[in-house]
């Protein structure tokens, strides 16, 4: 016997939530190179780094924003929505604290 996974809706994934964990990826991606920038700067890496961090921080804030509203979709699967939400929420606390520490 084999075992199959039948569905039997027409359910698709909410355009919102894909959105929004695709501005979360893109937001990785930003921190990771300007942390990558700073190490090969030594630590001076200036108004392109700032800006990198404050580019990815603008994604994951709308990235939220778009994740959050993705909810609000009928007949969806929320799992982008609620993947995105979280990582984008995750991003844009670590960036705040980030800023306030001054590192």
């Amino acid at each position: 016997m084999s075992k199959h996974k039948y569905k039997f809706t027409n359910k698709k994934h909410s355009v919102g939530g894909v959105v929004a964990t695709f501005m979360a990826v893109v937001a990785i991606v930003l921190i990771v190179f300007s942390i990558v920038l700073s190490f090969k700067a030594r630590g001076e890496g200036g108004e392109i780094v700032g800006s990198l961090a404050l580019m990815a921080l603008a994604f994951s804030v709308f990235g939220l924003i778009i994740g959050l509203l993705s909810y609000r979709e009928f007949d969806r699967y929320y799992t982008f929505s609620l993947i995105g939400s979280l990582i984008n929420g995750i991003i844009i606390i670590l960036l705040i604290m980030l800023l306030f520490v001054g590192i």
